[in-house]
């Protein structure tokens, strides 16, 4: 009788609460909710059912072949939202385990952005598969996921004869809000369906066209008298190692360590969040992905990974990579602010930067670096103005080096103009002066005061028959940002794109033909670079795609004085997602002319890389990547001579023990070879760098864990240096209280 009477009330408030907004159920006096996945309690009955859902893959602009439920509830400390995914066949769910933010396209979850401030420019986004693996962090239209933040949330999943179901339980201090703002929250779901296509369907009627995902999202009406409340954690983290740098000829070094370090985390109220950090440990961040750099001029960017850095990181993200706290390299001790309030954001960061960290010094034809030998006390703030579809912001960056050696200063305007859901305009103004110069050693010393600009304005519209963008840039010789990352300066661009769009072609769901140009100068005036390249791109079954890129007469310089080579090459690409075993794969090649930037000389060559996520068994997952370049010595034929080859390799594996133990293996290898009389002046005809990587992890909870591993690094240039081995041997304590 009581299932009977829960199915009848289900039946019910569904047929007659269906909506295409979100309102919130507030639990009653004797109401709970028992986080089991089920959505079975009295108090999911009660609430509203949003189910209008619309297919933006693989058909747009249509509603969704399955039905999805969402009911959202609250009390006085959680937000709950319950998902329920029907499924005609749901023994195909894929259901893979997943560490930690590393949930991907090919399994089946759901994902909440919730934007408090309702002014849809970014949102902290909540997902969990099929497992109940979780990822976390913030999206916004412009730049994607960043899923480095962690927030503390609990969810839970049931399997079901006709689908899946997960609940929620969201505490209100994980989401930064203005308890005072009478604009309700907007929420948009993400449910992703993976089987001989990729399904992704929202709550909200999302286009492809569209570059304003958020602008799709709908209220969540009803939520009243939420907590403002102090709240707070520390995380004490203890590491201990043990190390040996062994080099060739010398007698080997050992030294054992133990380093206690300190994360504070305090919330005054809902909307300001205090974060501080004294002698922090980052050994156990996940390392960075080879990348092949030998014949590359300018600095590579690395994503921020490290937890101290993250809170209110969306914040610093504007179109030009003022801030990237990459730059600093090895903090002692760190203090942070941010505030989100209802129409604004203002975030501010400074933190004592050890000596010995490498300065990034950007050219027009090169990126150079310089030495700090002393130490810097960094400065980041920036604060953003939602003005309606108009948000103004401003950045302010300070790098003071210690010892008198000077300074670097960076200040500017920015502004996004979300003029309709399928049109966006961006743009930022940047001053920066400074006297912390480079010394003729290398080294930075106080020096003459120089002052520079960097501009940028971008205009982005699309609709289903066409896509068009414009980029412009204009960066002085002399601009230079030490708290930011820019490898480039002394030089103005125009770049554009136009799209026709095709739609549906028998099996293919999207073809699109296009034409990329780029008209590029330095500040004298000399052409840098002029491309005109046309090409398709198609999209197909199993989240397939595919790419022709035709560049028949590319005009570029490597060097000041050096010449313009005209350059025709072919790019191509194929990705997809067979299955479970076979998750993802995808190709990419470059053919054709190639500069050699060392010899400043035009040779046959190109590139290629191979990635793949394999699943062979439910617990392993394996992730291979390989890619290389090569140059020959002269055009005369693509099966010349050799004078450059550069390889990079990574094998990422991973062992999932249980949901909360992981075994983790990485093996890296990057290679470099030369033939030593191509080249004017003298090079290395070979050098290598293998890491290996061994670590057990136990994830408690959000800030609590426990590391076991094992690292070495072996490098080695025959003639140039010493062949050098480093290991290391640690574990690392981690317990949020």
């Amino acid at each position: 009788m009581k299932v009977f009477l829960l199915v009848f009330l289900s039946f019910v408030f569904a047929s007659s609460t269906a909506q295409a907004g979100f309102q919130a159920h507030r639990l009653q006096a004797g109401e709970h909710i028992k986080l089991d996945g089920k959505l079975d309690e009295t108090a999911w009955l009660k609430a509203n059912v949003h189910d209008e859902f619309f297919q933006t893959q693989p058909f747009d602009s249509v509603l969704a072949h399955l039905r999805t439920e969402v009911r959202v509830a609250y009390d006085d400390r959680y937000l709950y939202v319950g998902i329920k995914a029907y499924d005609s066949v749901p023994n195909d769910i894929r259901d893979s385990f997943a560490r930690r933010d590393k949930i991907s396209i090919d399994q089946d979850f759901f994902a909440l952005y919730i934007d408090p401030s309702s002014g849809h420019k970014s949102a902290q986004v909540f997902y969990v598969n099929a497992r109940g693996a979780v990822m976390d962090g913030i999206y916004s239209d412009t730049s994607g996921d960043d899923t480095a933040p962690d927030y503390d949330f609990n969810v839970s999943v049931s399997r079901l004869d006709d689908g899946w179901s997960a609940e929620y339980k969201i505490p209100f201090a994980s989401i930064a809000y203005d308890k005072h703002s009478t604009t309700p929250w907007s929420l948009l779901v993400l449910r992703n369906m993976t089987r001989e296509q990729r399904y992704r369907m929202y709550s909200g009627a999302v286009t492809r066209a569209t570059s304003c995902n958020l602008c799709f999202s709908h209220p969540i009406e009803g939520m009243q008298d939420l907590p403002s409340g102090m709240n707070w954690n520390v995380t004490p983290q203890l590491v201990v190692r043990r190390a040996r740098d062994e080099v060739k000829d010398k007698p080997a070094a050992s030294n054992g360590s133990s380093d206690l370090s300190l994360d504070l985390k305090f919330r005054p109220s809902s909307a300001v969040t205090i974060d501080a950090t004294l002698n922090p440990d980052f050994s156990q961040i996940e390392l960075d992905s080879p990348q092949l750099s030998g014949n590359t001029r300018f600095g590579i960017f690395v994503q921020e990974k490290r937890p101290f850095f993250l809170e209110g990181a969306d914040i610093f993200r504007t179109p030009l990579n003022a801030i990237s706290t990459r730059s600093i390299a090895n903090p002692d001790v760190g203090l942070r602010y941010t505030q989100r309030d209802a129409d604004k954001d203002f975030s501010i960061l400074t933190s004592r930067d050890a000596a010995g960290a490498l300065v990034l010094v950007p050219h027009t034809y090169y990126t150079g670096y310089a030495n700090s030998t002393s130490a810097s006390i960094a400065t980041d703030a920036r604060a953003n103005f939602r003005l309606g579809s108009l948000s103004l912001g401003g950045v302010l960056t300070d790098r003071e080096y210690a010892g008198g050696l000077g300074y670097n200063r960076v200040l500017g305007p920015d502004f996004v103009w979300q003029i309709d859901k399928n049109q966006l305009m961006r743009g930022q103004f940047l001053f920066s002066s400074g006297n912390a110069q480079v010394a003729p050693n290398g080294d930075i010393a106080k020096g003459q005061n120089s002052n520079g600009h960097a501009a940028y304005f971008d205009w982005s519209r699309g609709d289903n028959e066409w896509g068009m963008s414009v980029n412009l840039r204009d960066f002085s010789k002399d601009f230079r940002a030490d708290n930011g990352f820019f490898s480039q300066v002394g030089f103005r661009s125009v770049n554009s794109d136009l799209t026709k769009k095709f739609g549906r072609n028998g099996a293919l769901h999207e073809v699109n033909v296009y034409l990329s140009t780029e008209y590029k100068v330095d500040s004298d005036g000399n052409v840098l670079s002029k491309i005109v390249a046309p090409g398709i791109r198609v999209a197909g079954p199993y989240d397939s795609s595919a790419y022709l890129n035709v560049s028949p007469s590319v005009r570029s310089r490597v060097n000041q004085n050096g010449e313009l080579f005209t350059i025709g090459r072919i790019a191509t690409g194929f990705a997809a997602s067979p299955g479970k075993q076979v998750a993802r794969m995808a190709f990419d090649m470059t053919i054709g002319d190639v500069i050699d930037i060392l010899a400043n000389r035009l040779g046959r060559g190109g590139s290629y890389s191979l990635s793949a996520k394999l699943r062979p068994l439910d617990r392993l997952e394996i992730e291979p990547s390989f890619a290389t370049n090569w140059i020959n010595r002269d055009l005369s034929s693509l099966g010349s001579e050799r004078a450059y080859t550069e390889t990079a390799f990574q094998m990422n594996s991973i062992v999932h023990l249980s949901a909360k133990d992981t075994l983790r293996l990485i093996l890296q290898n990057a290679r470099t070879t030369r033939d030593a009389g191509a080249y004017a002046s003298k090079v290395a005809p070979e050098s290598s760098r293998q890491v290996s990587s061994m670590v057990y992890t136990h994830l408690a909870g959000v800030g609590s864990a426990i590391y076991l591993g094992w690292t070495r690094n072996q490098s080695d240039a025959p003639g140039y240096s010493a062949k050098r081995r480093q290991s290391e041997l640690f574990t690392k304590f981690s317990w949020q209280m």
